[in-house]
């Protein structure tokens, strides 16, 4: 299972190549939440190493860098035609997502080799959907338009936004199969040296903050039986906004260092036993 995070999707990258270098069996399904369902459609196509290296490629490519964007003529004639308030615009998405179509020639929820679940919210009624069959383009943008950064995503008449806002990492949904799930959040809190500067690096924080206490809670009431691991690489606060090619670089590879070296401390019977592991991968 992946969770939302923005630019910080790029230490799951890191984690899921470390998993698969030590052994961890391929997934028999993946769900995914905003970038983690961007995440989860790859591996999803190619639960493997390869897999993994393919996204590492996906992360740094031209699509990818440009996917913060701001193109600002497009934002004018947005508003012009009463669209929906947005920093960024759709097409940065959609040109992203058509970048993974590009290169694994999978389009259908059906063509993937282990069944991939993606989550939306549904803008209207207050609630989680489930996409899982059809057309993938359409539930990856829906599930990753982050409000007031992208514009929703309009699929058969209804209105979806990011599905973390309402469940970042639904680990609870996940364990209800009864089999052993690995998570990997990416929003774990690191230790800040300073006060946050400003009203961007605020709202930054304190969304970071509730999206992880919220799974710390949830997680405190999973049953004793669900075998859930959560894998949390603490990243730098900077680290989400930033695109350029070697930060993102940095974050995959300090992210599957980091990985390896925590595996190789508590061994990989860690995977197999519910808990919450966040550790450090280094500073920029």
């Amino acid at each position: 299972m992946l969770g939302g995070g923005g630019g910080r999707g790029a230490a799951q990258v890191g984690v899921l190549i470390a998993l698969f270098e030590a052994g961890v069996h391929a997934p028999t399904e993946v769900l995914g939440v905003s970038v983690g369902a961007l995440n989860g459609a790859v591996i999803a196509g190619r639960p493997s190493l390869a897999g993994a290296q393919l996204l590492h490629r996906l992360w740094l490519s031209p699509q990818a860098r440009g996917v913060l964007h701001v193109d600002w003529v497009s934002l004018l004639l947005g508003r012009l035609r009463g669209g929906a308030p947005s920093a960024l615009p759709g097409a940065n998405l959609e040109r992203l997502i058509q970048h993974y179509v590009t290169m694994t020639g999978i389009d259908q929820f059906e063509e993937l080799t282990v069944p991939l679940r993606v989550l939306a919210t549904d803008i209207a009624r207050g609630e989680l959907r489930e996409f899982g069959a059809g057309e993938l383009s359409p539930a990856l943008r829906a599930s990753a338009a982050l409000p007031a950064v992208f514009p929703p995503v309009v699929i058969d008449q209804v209105g979806y936004m990011d599905g973390g806002v309402i469940d970042n990492l639904p680990i609870a949904r996940a364990a209800l199969g009864g089999a052993g799930v690995i998570a990997i959040s990416v929003m774990a809190p690191d230790r800040m040296d300073h006060s946050p500067m400003g009203w961007a690096e605020l709202a930054g924080r304190v969304l970071q903050l509730s999206l992880h206490h919220r799974m710390l809670a949830e997680f405190a009431t999973l049953p004793s039986r669900a075998r859930v691991c959560v894998l949390c690489p603490v990243l730098p606060a900077r680290v989400g906004w930033d695109m350029r090619s070697e930060l993102v670089e940095w974050v995959i590879e300090a992210s599957r260092l980091a990985t390896l070296a925590l595996l190789q401390r508590e061994g990989l019977g860690l995977l197999d036993r519910a808990g919450v592991h966040p550790f450090e991968i280094g500073i920029v």
